[in-house]
Order: C-alpha cells, then structure tokens, then sequence
C-alpha cells in the first residue's frame, strides 16, 4: 500500500506480478464462459509532451488531464503512445469499481516509469536517500509511496498491469483521510488489474484476470484456502514466508473477495458506505472509538490492518463470519468452476 510502506504488500510484489506477466496477455482465456460485455475505450488520449532530463538518460514526461508520466523508456512506442490514454481510461474504471464520485484531484498524479530495472533501482534510491530498502528486493513489478507510483518498463502489456494495479492505491492515497483494509485494498487493485486491448482501445474488467483466476482454483485445490477469520486481519506478509502457491492463492483470494462483495446486492450496499465513509474520515464512529487514536494507530501500518480489519467487516458487509465463508466459498468456488 501507499501508506508508511507496509513491508507485507512489497514483500510478495515479486511473486505476483512476476507471475502475472505470464498470463495477462491472454488474460480473457480462462474467463470466456463469463459472457462479460464491457464497453472499450480509446487509449489515445491528449498528451502534452515534454522533455525530462535525468542523470540516466533523457526522457519524457507525458501530461494527461490527470496524470504526469516521467518515463526514460522512450524507445517503447507503444508505452508512449498508448500508457497516458490507458491511464486516463483506468482512472474511469477505478470510480466503476468503487462507486466513488469523481472529484478533482489538486495536482495531477504522478507515475514513473523507468526504461530498466536499473533505472528504477537507483531512482527508488534516491527517493529513500540511498535506501531503498525492501523496495529494491522488488524482482518484477513497482510500488507506490506516498502518492507516486514508480514502476519500470517489463515490455509486452506487463508495464499496463501493474500501472493499472498501482494507480489505484495511488487514487486511495489522495482519496481515503482513512486507510483501507488490507483485504479491501488489495482485492480491489488486484480486480483493476484485468483489461483487454483491442486496437487503440481498452476494456476493464475483473473477469479479464486469468492470473487471479489460476490463483484462486490452485489454493481451492491444493488446500491453500484460507477462511475469512484468518482471511481478513492477514496481509502478504503473513504468507511470504510458505509456499509461492499459497502466496498468490492469498490474492487470488482477494481478488474474488472483492468480486463477491460488489456482485452481491446487501454486500454492495455495505461496501458503499465503506468507502464513503474512509474517504469522509469516520472510521471512528463506526468502530466507535475516539479520531485521535485511528489517526496514531494508522502510523502503525500492520497493527492498523490487523486491528481494524474484521470490525470493519462487520460493521460493513456481514457481522455472520460463518454465513459469509459459507457463501463466500461457494461463490468462490463456481467463479473458477469447481462446482
């Protein structure tokens, strides 16, 4: 997450997105009986381009009415070309997931996007005067941090990917005065992740995720399900230590989580308020304690996920853990045909 870097989510970026890429190419295959019709969107977008110069190498920052892309990868034209208007499309798919209204944003979100992993590195060194610590353990992927997504150019559609994941937590960080739970947060940036390109134009949608998809029929399968009593205070951290399965199993998890809580109708409701009321600040009030202890206890990254995460499930979605796994695997279940 954006937030006080939490360890947890960076520490398992170089599993899942490594192997994302393998599958985001294809990424309608495994999802075709779905029967999902979502409107496409152009990917040429209005761009102001101007010169970047860095000790690396020359650049270019591309201006969106939204987004300020720094990016050294000049030698990709189709990064160039279409990454602003996919952004500006992705942007429009994040209020969809999240039933957020749009609202200006200040300053127009930055992104960068390094022509290797190199770059990157020494870039993300600079930005923690010449530490970068667990950030640089990153083997695929990027981050975001305090507002500013930093990712490098992988080739192929993978660069699309994680641009689209990180600008959501990107969007969450302007947005949420309170922090998001882990399971929300990454459930809903794992959904932004599915899309396909046709042409110049672009289609969101969850479904559109093979990846998550082979995530979530392994940890059925092979056992790595995790019941949402242990589901829901956990982040990555909690699984980088076990196997590369039960890793991404975790996300492929979220990811359905975050479907089921949207496609059901009282869930949907709950998730609504959810949002509204992270964005307003009012955490507090429906956990019921004073503002100034949620505002200290979100400096403390792992210990906010683990204390506010199921009381706000409750709260929000459903106070019956047991009738939710119930439903929840079942759903779960028939979303990867194990009926």
């Amino acid at each position: 997450m954006d937030h006080s870097p939490w360890h947890c989510r960076i520490t398992l970026m170089k599993i899942f997105f490594s192997i994302l890429f393998i599958f985001v190419l294809f990424a309608g295959t495994a999802c075709e009986q779905q029967d999902v019709v979502v409107s496409h969107q152009p990917m040429i977008a209005t761009v102001e381009k101007v010169p970047w110069n860095t000790e690396y190498s020359d650049g270019l920052e591309l201006r969106t009415p939204r987004y300020r892309i720094f990016t050294t990868a000049t030698a990709n034209q189709s990064l160039i070309n279409y990454l602003p208007g996919f952004m500006e499309a992705a942007y429009q798919n994040y209020l969809e997931l999240t039933q957020l209204p749009d609202k200006k944003i200040p300053e127009l979100m930055p992104i960068y996007v390094m022509a290797s992993r190199q770059e990157w590195t020494e870039l993300t060194k600079s930005i923690f005067s010449g530490n970068g610590g667990v950030y640089t353990s990153i083997q695929a992927g990027g981050y975001c941090h305090k507002g500013i997504c930093v990712l490098w150019d992988m080739g192929g559609t993978g660069t699309f990917a994680v641009s689209s994941h990180e600008g959501l937590h990107q969007l969450f960080s302007k947005r949420m005065r309170n922090h998001l739970p882990m399971w929300l947060e990454e459930g809903l940036c794992s959904c932004a992740e599915g899309y396909r390109i046709r042409g110049d134009t672009v289609a969101f949608d969850p479904s559109y995720n093979t990846s998550r998809f082979n995530n979530l029929r392994a940890a059925i399968l092979q056992g790595y399900w995790i019941e949402i009593s242990k589901l829901l205070p956990m982040d990555a951290g909690d699984v980088a230590g076990g196997f590369t399965e039960k890793a991404v199993g975790y996300y492929g998890q979220l990811w359905a989580l975050s479907r089921f809580i949207r496609e059901h109708d009282e869930y949907s409701k709950g998730l609504a308020r959810l949002l509204a009321d992270a964005e307003a600040g009012k955490f507090h009030l429906a956990l019921n304690v004073p503002p100034h202890a949620l505002t200290e206890l979100q400096l403390r990254g792992k210990i906010y996920n683990q204390t506010i995460s199921e009381p706000v499930f409750r709260k929000y979605i459903c106070d019956d853990l047991d009738k939710f796994e119930a439903e929840f695997k079942t759903y779960a279940r028939g979303l990867v045909r194990l009926r």
